[in-house]
């Protein structure tokens, strides 16, 4: 039977977030199992890729620079928000679509959200301080009580959603900034404002969670100025992206005690390295970039890829689709 798309699995040295060859050969096994009229090529370097795009329905990947592909009708990034350089002009200005990865995580990432809460709630980053100097001072660690809390998240995606339902049970007020208030209101967050009520807001919180992705107008949004604008008593969460704030104007305000806390997974350096100040700043929680993880990513992924392999063929809307490319989400 002649195949009708062809779909390239790009996994070239140093790709970011791209999964290694023995999972790509286990997808493409699967996907041609499935489907009669879908070839699937697994492409490991620069040269391959650009040779088999050329002739490409599909891809899935990080495009390589020079890469030309004028039949290219979908791209799946393997990112949840593609970094900062994904969106090239040359990708923003190709009819392709391109869909993202940003719906299988929201249950383990706003999982981490609730874990950073809930230890500020009980003061647990003080107690852990406390144990690991081996000191039992009582209860004197301040506590976020949630039932009277306002919880501010900047970015009202499928993360955002998915917190302020497993908020719910605790009773805080939960809202929103977006770019677009219009298409995020509703679920289990209370009221979503647009972008430019962000600096209305911090005043207001109790806590801030920051969930935006890295694009050029979201890169050092939050420094010392906006820092200053929230509660003493306020924590600051970031399971985002890094480069989202302005690390040493957040080290600046906790040290000054304009901030009661924070919980961190994502660095504007990763790996953080072992020496910056907010390590040991006994008010702040750390994690290494680990909110997505959970079971079943990788089958998570596949069936994703899967579902718009599946929509492609029977040209049907696909999945997680980004909506303005330049933006890049």
């Amino acid at each position: 039977m002649s195949t009708t798309a062809k779909f390239v699995l790009m996994a070239p040295p140093g790709a970011p977030a791209v999964p290694n060859v023995d999972v790509l050969e286990r997808w493409a096994a699967a996907l041609r199992a499935e489907h009669d009229d879908l070839d699937v090529v697994i492409s490991v370097t620069d040269e391959a890729v650009l040779g088999e795009l050329g002739s490409a329905d599909a891809a899935y990947g990080v495009l390589p620079r020079g890469w030309h592909a004028p039949r290219l009708r979908w791209l799946q990034a393997p990112m949840a928000n593609p970094p900062l350089g994904y969106f090239t002009p040359e990708l923003a200005a190709h009819p392709v679509v391109v869909t993202n990865m940003r719906g299988v995580y929201n249950d383990h990432i706003a999982t981490h959200v609730m874990a950073f809460l809930l230890a500020f709630a009980r003061g647990l980053p003080h107690y852990a301080h406390d144990q690991r100097d081996r000191k039992y001072r009582g209860g004197v660690a301040p506590v976020l009580h949630l039932a009277d809390a306002t919880v501010l998240f900047i970015g009202a995606g499928g993360v955002a959603h998915q917190a302020a339902r497993y908020l719910q049970p605790w009773g805080p007020r939960v809202v929103a900034v977006d770019v677009r208030p219009e298409t995020t209101s509703g679920g289990a967050i209370d009221a979503v404002f647009g972008a430019e009520e962000l600096e209305a807001q911090l005043p207001l919180a109790d806590a801030v969670v920051m969930t935006v992705p890295h694009t050029s107008e979201s890169e050092r949004m939050l420094g010392r100025s906006r820092f200053e604008l929230m509660k003493p008593t306020a924590v600051f969460i970031n399971i985002g992206r890094g480069r989202t704030v302005v690390l040493d104007d957040l080290a600046d305000a906790l040290e000054a005690g304009e901030l009661a806390g924070a919980g961190l997974d994502v660095f504007d350096q990763e790996p953080l390295p072992p020496d910056h100040r907010v390590w040991a700043l006994p008010n702040v929680l750390i994690t290494p970039h680990v909110a997505m993880v959970g079971p079943d990513i990788e089958q998570r992924r596949f069936e994703l890829i899967a579902e718009n392999c599946r929509r492609l063929l029977a040209n049907e809307p696909l999945r997680y689709v980004v909506a303005d490319k330049v933006l890049g989400f």
